[in-house]
Order: structure tokens, then C-alpha cells, then sequence
């Protein structure tokens, strides 16, 4: 501010004028090499929704929209990208089924417009995988003339597929069910931030947290109440269902 005039040499700035002149530059980037945090060196720096910046990590989840469980919940650095991740997501969930003993098989994966990248798709593509991923708003439509066909041919493929009544109702169903599991986990599980430090230790804290959300979830199959406190309402078969498992 003192070299673009803005104030005096002798002046401070007060707290308001510091951030309403840092909007209006222009060129500035935030690099996580030139910054670090000071408690945790692994955290790197995330874009909130309100064009904040925060050292932090982010957190992934893959999730059955017909039971509404948490297949894999990831926690990885804040500057790896929604379409890098995709797959790597998908490949933990299938392994996590296969170690429970399940015979499901990913075949089908929704998932919101951020992950949308002709790369990912082509991937998921090879994985057999069929993607059902709505293309955001750009400004220039895309160019194949300097790509490979199956590049587009996923893409396309991808496209007719959101457009049809399954794709609608998937997209309904997971901006559904998938924001609630982040809002048990993140919000009524206070996940949302963390006290502790390091990838491999926020990991497990929230693998933590999301297995509590699948035990919530199996208890209302079997007994319709899913958390303790909703005990005090229901009472009678409920109580005495629950009771009884705690026994077993």
C-alpha cells in the first residue's frame, strides 16, 4: 500500500483497509512453496467458497446413494484436484468392499461438476466405470481436432448419459445423499476442523467419524433409531432393540 501510494510512509493501515485493497490487486498468487504452516507443514493452502485461502486438507467421500453409506473417506492435501482423485476414490472403495466381504462391484459413479475432466472420464472409461458427471459452464466450447477419439468419445458418451431420467435422478440422489454424509461427519460430527496434525493422523480421525456414520446408518435399518438421543423420543420397541444389541 505505502508503494503504490495508497498511504503514507508514516501511516497504518486499519483492518478493514488491509483486505478491501488486497481484493482489488492484481497478479498475486499464493504458492504452497512459499508458504507454510507453522503447526502442521503438510497442510496446503485451500480456496474456501468465499475466496478465502486457508492452509488445510480436503476431504473426499464415496458414497452408496441406496444405503447412503460411506464406502471410502479420504482425507488428501487441499491442493490436489477434484479430477485427479476420482479414480484413485473409486479403486479405495472397491478394495474396501472386497475386504468386508462384499461381492458388489463399481460399475456406476455420480458426481458434481467439479469433477468433470475429458481425462477422468476416458479413465473411468477404461475401468469400466460408467460416469454420469455434469459438464460446467466454460467459455469456449471444447476443440478434439489436437485430441485423441476416445477422449471423445467418453465425453460424449458421458453426456448423453446425465442427460437422460436415470442421470437426473442420480444427480437428485446424490446431491442429496452425499452432502448429508459431509454434514454428519463435518458438521454434527465436528470434523470440520481438526486438532490434530499431519495427513496420516487427520485420516484416521476422520475414518473415525465417517465408520460412526455407517453404524448410525445400519442401526435405523434394523431398529429405526440411528442415534442415542433420538431414543427420548421414540422409546418402547426402539429402546429395548437397542439396549439389546448393546448387550450382544
Amino acid at each position: 500500500m505505502r508503494a503504490e501510494g495508497v498511504i503514507g510512509a508514516d501511516e497504518t493501515p486499519t483492518a478493514e483497509e488491509v483486505p478491501r485493497f488486497d481484493r482489488k490487486r492484481k497478479d498475486v498468487k499464493v504458492r504452497n512453496d512459499e508458504w507454510e504452516s507453522k503447526t502442521d507443514p503438510e497442510a496446503t493452502i485451500a480456496k474456501m467458497k468465499d475466496g478465502t485461502t486457508h492452509l488445510a486438507y480436503k476431504a473426499k467421500h464415496v458414497v452408496e446413494l441406496k444405503s447412503d453409506l460411506v464406502l471410502a473417506a479420504e482425507i488428501r492435501p487441499a491442493n490436489h484436484g477434484d479430477t485427479d482423485t476420482l479414480a484413485d476414490s473409486l479403486l479405495a472403495a472397491q478394495i474396501n468392499l472386497r475386504e468386508a466381504g462384499s461381492e458388489a462391484v463399481i460399475d456406476e459413479v455420480a458426481a458434481d461438476s467439479g469433477y468433470h475432466a475429458a481425462a477422468t472420464i476416458e479413465l473411468c472409461d477404461f475401468l469400466d466405470v460408467r460416469t454420469y458427471i455434469p459438464k460446467p459452464k466454460r467459455k469456449h466450447k471444447a476443440r478434439w481436432t489436437d485430441k485423441p477419439p476416445a477422449l471423445k468419445a467418453a465425453v460424449y458418451g458421458n453426456r448423453r448419459r446425465v442427460r437422460r431420467a436415470k442421470g437426473i435422478a442420480m444427480q437428485r440422489r446424490r446431491s442429496e445423499v452425499c452432502e448429508r454424509t459431509f454434514a454428519h461427519i463435518c458438521d454434527s460430527g465436528g470434523t470440520r476442523r481438526s486438532h490434530l496434525r499431519g495427513l496420516e493422523d487427520v485420516t484416521k480421525r476422520y475414518r473415525i467419524a465417517a465408520a460412526t456414520h455407517n453404524l448410525g446408518r445400519i442401526l435405523r435399518k434394523f431398529t429405526g433409531v440411528g442415534k442415542p438421543k433420538a431414543l427420548q423420543a421414540g422409546g418402547g420397541e426402539s429402546a429395548g432393540a437397542f439396549s439389546l444389541w448393546r448387550r450382544l
